[in-house]
């Protein structure tokens, strides 16, 4: 057993100190394809809410939206009610085998490739390579002090980064109403409290 005295010893360090993480950058015929497939789900999320889809009158026109207020799903032609959402339920059933049969037939090519969370690192850390350089500039960048290169270098990357957070956010939110009217009423001060949340 730990004798007390030096479970309470402040000069005992019980974790370590955090380590920066910069990956060297690759190329090659799968990195290539990773950035079309990025490039393909960064495209399909940003431009899906700006699709216009003619339903007839007195229906929305765009393409994809989840109209809470109305409680109905459209997605192109297809347009789903309430009671209806054991459609949903089984699309979400379909794409979870989907992803299964996809992950056991090819290892990881969802996650690899087109999972968000991939698409979105990848965005991120090309943005910074962009600014800070490859994996050697960003060490020495770390490690060198505090001037108005290295402060300018960090404003334009984390601007760049709330920029594509901002647009990321503001596009999950344009799903839910109607895209164009919601960014004009957005930045004219007009929208739902939600949007602004």
């Amino acid at each position: 057993m730990n004798n007390p005295k030096e479970i309470l010893d402040p000069e005992l360090k019980l974790y370590e100190a955090r380590k920066n993480v910069y990956p060297k950058a690759g190329d090659g015929i799968f990195r290539r394809l990773k950035w079309a497939v990025m490039a393909i789900t960064l495209a399909i999320y940003y431009i899906t809410p700006w699709i216009r889809w003619d339903r007839g009158p007195y229906a929305p026109n765009q393409a994809v939206l989840v109209d809470l207020a109305h409680r109905r799903f459209y997605m192109f032609g297809i347009e789903i009610w309430p009671h209806e959402f054991y459609y949903v339920a089984g699309m979400l059933v379909m794409a979870g085998i989907g992803l299964f049969l996809v992950t056991s037939a090819v290892g990881r090519a969802w996650c690899g490739y087109s999972c968000p969370q991939t698409v979105w690192t990848d965005l991120f850390q090309h943005v910074e390579r962009k600014i800070d350089g490859d994996r050697n500039a960003q060490f020495r960048l770390q490690d060198a002090a505090w001037g108005p290169k290295k402060i300018g270098k960090r404003m334009l990357k984390w601007s760049i980064w709330l920029f594509i957070a901002f647009w990321t956010g503001g596009a999950w939110i344009m799903y839910f109403a109607d895209a164009p009217t919601l960014v004009v009423d957005f930045w004219t001060g007009q929208a739902a409290f939600v949007a602004y949340a």
